[in-house]
């Protein structure tokens, strides 16, 4: 899904990209998560609207890592702490893990890296509420 990938894009380089802090990252990943919070909304699927930057997140430390670890092979240059990079990370990343899942596995898209790959075996499908544009609209009017 490439919301996926362009947020996982800004988080990445907010967190581990040594380069001055890009403002125009930071303003992508909120648009982001709240344009596919409104989309989850709309299906009624369920996420934490206020999560904490330590809630746990469906992309491992070791994926992590190996991304980094391919960044700074293609000459990019990446901050020394690599644990406080996770944590940064991490802390953008749980602002859109939940519902950007929960989207790809509603649409049904494609696999794809970080994404659309993280139906393992013990993946539980996202609760959601189906009500048909009708409905919608008949609950505005209320």
């Amino acid at each position: 899904m490439a919301a996926g990938t362009v947020l996982d894009a800004a988080a990445l380089t907010l967190a581990a990209v040594d380069v001055l802090r890009q403002a125009h990252a930071a303003i992508c990943i909120r648009a982001g998560y709240v344009a596919l919070r409104r989309i989850a909304d709309f299906f009624g699927i369920f996420y934490d609207p206020d999560p904490k930057a330590d809630d746990p997140i469906s992309i491992r430390r070791e994926e992590f890592d190996d991304a980094c670890d391919r960044l700074a092979e293609a000459g990019v240059p990446l901050r020394d702490d690599r644990d406080q990079a996770w944590r940064d990370y991490a802390g953008w990343r749980v602002n859109y893990d939940t519902v950007l899942l929960a989207v790809a596995d509603l649409i049904m898209a494609p696999c794809a890296p970080w994404t659309s790959d993280r139906s393992a075996p013990d993946h539980v499908r996202p609760r959601i509420r189906l009500w048909g544009m009708g409905a919608r609209r008949r609950a505005d009017r209320e």
